[in-house]
């Protein structure tokens, strides 16, 4: 993996030692974050009684003593990762993170730290995926990071790339973690069928349905390709040749060639090229999320990359198939590119010491992956040294019985050159769009409308979605 020619995440910390900012925030395997948090534990640093202010600010530490509150359920709260996560912020800023608990929202409930930020409570981080930070902004309760960035000397885009939640312009979080789409494949499908296992390079969708047609065979209920009824199914062909899901004035962009290739592509694997159920069948079967690994019956799964946690529950999916691992395929013609949910600290609006808290986000951000939790880290700044490192120590070991290799992890989670494309559609009226597609493109699949039908639905109905939204 090439890196990053303006890293600066390590540097820039140590630079801004200087100057008063974030201190020791720099990358650290696994084995060093926990040698540090124990040593944390048993020391502490002390500001003698006749030193000044000036002298303590040029402390490698220069939020020693700061509290600040950390939005979280009650669960959370708990957890071994942000207990962790708590000690390592101490550790190497100096500031203390208190929880603040706030009950988990049911389901259609607005978000109850957004309802808590909006009421005026005093909260200093919160954590969410980039598209709910989309809420957060369009309520106002969200702090923009490019100042303070900047003044604290901290380069964002070098750090975390396309990770980064940007809204019209500004920076509104630093990304943690990345579930980067992947392609997972069934070995053993491949060598019934004599097709040898694909590689990374190349991995186009020419190539992904091309290879999933030599594994189909019907007669064995054996299809090469599985995929689910998500929204994003219907347009991330679109947005992986270029096409964005608003017009400039903020319209709906739904009505432009791409979308409607887009879909044609999708429904055509079931429909048309025959290598996974139809819409209609899929529909008809209710078949679960989890049907690659339950049946044994699919060459190729192609989603997120949360998926492959269940390749480990051999008491739920017992198995004697070995799985295979790939990116995410992309257009013939053009770069590289994947689709992704990254999860984000922020600062909100109310809190009373801004700087500190970008000091507790860096940290968190640029080295929560240390703590042994197997997460994928948002980062585009790490070297192969210490990519190979952490897939060894943290990654591979579930995937023995797989066989998948640390070149197999860092083809398909660790490319930086790969442009990360977001998941979900982020704007006005992107819940309501996300049901629309569905609703009316699996009308289109199962035949009940034609494409330009459903196009001008989707197109006409999101519109009105936007509308609504920016009344």
């Amino acid at each position: 993996m090439k890196r990053n020619l303006k890293k600066i995440a390590s540097l820039s910390l140590c630079a801004a030692m200087a100057i008063g900012s974030l201190a020791g925030c720099s990358s650290k395997s696994a084995d060093e974050t926990t040698a540090a948090t124990t040593a944390a534990e048993t020391k502490t640093e002390a500001v003698s009684e006749g030193e000044t202010t000036a002298e303590s600010a040029s402390s490698d530490k220069p939020f020693e003593g700061v509290t600040l509150k950390y939005a979280t359920t009650q669960t959370a709260s708990t957890g071994e990762e942000n207990l962790k996560l708590i000690e390592l912020v101490k550790e190497q800023t100096g500031i203390n993170i208190e929880f603040y608990v706030i009950p988990s929202a049911k389901s259609g409930e607005v978000d109850k730290t957004l309802v808590s930020l909006m009421a005026g409570d005093e909260i200093d981080l919160i954590y969410n995926t980039k598209p709910g930070l989309k809420t957060f902004y369009n309520a106002g309760v969200l702090t923009p990071l490019n100042e303070i960035a900047a003044n604290a000397g901290y380069d964002i885009k070098a750090t975390f790339g396309d990770y980064v939640p940007e809204f019209d312009g500004d920076v509104y979080g630093l990304p943690a973690f990345s579930d980067i789409w992947i392609t997972l494949y069934n070995k053993k499908i491949f060598d019934d069928a004599g097709v040898p296992y694909p590689t990374a390079e190349g991995w186009t969708w020419e190539k992904y349905i091309e290879t999933a047609k030599q594994l189909t065979d019907t007669s064995k209920g054996i299809y090469g390709s599985f995929m689910l009824d998500y929204d994003c199914y219907a347009y991330m062909y679109a947005l992986q040749k270029g096409w964005e899901p608003y017009k400039e004035d903020g319209t709906a962009n739904f009505d432009h060639p791409l979308f409607k290739e887009s879909v044609e592509v999708f429904d055509g694997l079931g429909n048309n090229e025959k290598i996974q159920p139809s819409i209609l069948e899929f529909k008809a079967a209710n078949m679960p999320w989890n049907s690659f690994v339950s049946t044994g019956n699919y060459g190729m799964f192609m989603c997120g990359g949360w998926v492959t946690s269940i390749l480990n529950q051999f008491d739920k999916y017992p198995r004697d198939w070995q799985a295979g691992l790939l990116p995410m395929p992309y257009p013939e013609g053009e770069d590289p590119s994947t689709l992704t949910v990254p999860g984000c600290y922020a600062i909100p609006t109310t809190s009373k010491n801004k700087e500190a808290a970008f000091a507790a986000a860096v940290c968190m951000a640029e080295n929560q992956y240390t703590l042994g939790m197997g997460r994928v880290p948002a980062r585009v700044d790490l070297t192969d040294e210490e990519i190979d490192n952490y897939i060894e120590t943290s990654l591979a070991a579930p995937y023995e019985f797989d066989g998948i290799t640390v070149d197999d992890f860092k083809a398909a989670w660790f490319d930086s050159n790969r442009t990360a494309l977001s998941e979900k559609i982020i704007g006005a009226g992107d819940a309501a769009i996300s049901q629309i597609i569905i609703e009316e493109g699996q009308l289109y699949g199962q035949g009940a409308q034609d494409i330009d039908t459903a196009i001008a639905k989707i197109q006409e109905r999101a519109n009105k979605a936007i509308e609504e939204d920016v009344q």
